[in-house]
């Protein structure tokens, strides 16, 4: 029986990953760890572990790794937006206190969750590959980009096991209400109930490798089990959408059939990086695995979910 220690478990990842170890089929144990544990449903096997991750000490995650005494460890937490302040703190220094810990406490494997946005902006129509030289725009790539180095250097030097998976454009369940998929649910949701003829969105012709939240967790098991396969795997479906594909694929799913309009304002992060698209060629030799989900599917899900 393998006990799983899921780092920022009711976050938008974080939920996805303990659904996908609850059916892992292995009768696992999972230590859930969350700062508002009792926002969600327990699974069976579950137990909470109330912890300001932010806010804890390196001492903090030696307790916690003696206490849960865990087989695995998934690392979910992170912030998409706020303060340069508040980015830091839990995209970077969140990850070298955890990695400081598994440093001195008995070798468990690390799947630690990266992001597209740590590439920056990279030459257009061009898969990107891990080797690529990372631009990240904005304090939340730099920060995500902080936090791979660490992990990848403790690698290098043999302090941990780890692996991290840089996941390109999770859409799904929960979507975070900022990210253009919650935006545009929550718009389309209110042109329903008031019966508006369209909606209206920031910018919508940047290209982006749009990946089911599912097939995200998934890939973190696969991972979990695999932890020496690659120190960096890139995580999304090797297709370049457009925008506005995806947001189209959402109208149809909520029976939305009103315009949908594009504002000249917009997130200057997501203008500053017109074009993303996966290089998951070490992630299919690797793992043997690529996410399966059409995004048709994992746009349904987040409309069904009422997000």
């Amino acid at each position: 029986m393998t006990t799983y220690l899921l780092l920022g478990a009711n976050g938008f990842l974080g939920n996805q990953v303990r659904e996908a170890i609850e059916m892992s089929g292995d009768s696992p144990t999972l230590v859930a760890v969350s700062r508002h544990p009792s926002r969600v449903r327990a699974l069976a096997n579950e137990r909470w572990q109330p912890m300001d991750l932010v806010r804890a000490s390196a001492e903090d995650f030696v307790s916690l790794l003696a206490d849960s005494k865990p087989d695995a460890i998934i690392n979910c937490v992170g912030c998409t937006s706020g303060s340069p302040e508040l980015l830091e703190a839990a995209n970077a220094t969140v990850v070298e206190k955890l990695v400081m810990a598994l440093s001195v406490t008995e070798p468990v494997p690390l799947v630690h969750m990266g992001s597209a946005a740590e590439y920056g902006r990279q030459p257009e129509g061009i898969a990107i590959g891990e080797t690529a030289v990372a631009r990240p725009v904005g304090d939340y790539g730099r920060t995500k980009l902080e936090a791979t180095d660490l992990v990848t250097d403790m690698v290098t030097r043999g302090a941990i096991r780890a692996t991290v998976l840089r996941v390109f454009n999770p859409v799904g369940r929960s979507a975070p209400a900022n990210s253009l998929a919650g935006t545009a649910a929550r718009e389309i949701n209110r042109a329903l109930i008031s019966r508006s003829s369209y909606i209206t969105l920031g910018p919508l012709c940047s290209f982006r490798d749009f990946l089911a939240s599912t097939d995200v967790a998934t890939a973190a098991l696969r991972a979990i089990h695999n932890i020496d396969a690659h120190p960096v795997l890139n995580v999304g479906r090797g297709v370049a959408m457009s925008c506005r594909s995806m947001v189209e694929l959402l109208a149809d799913a909520a029976g939305f059939e009103g315009d949908v309009f594009e504002s000249v304002g917009g997130s200057l992060r997501s203008a500053a990086v017109p074009w993303q698209q996966a290089d998951v060629t070490l992630l299919r030799r690797h793992l043997q695995w690529v996410p399966t989900t059409p995004i048709a599917e994992a746009v349904a899900d987040l409309w069904q979910s009422g997000t």
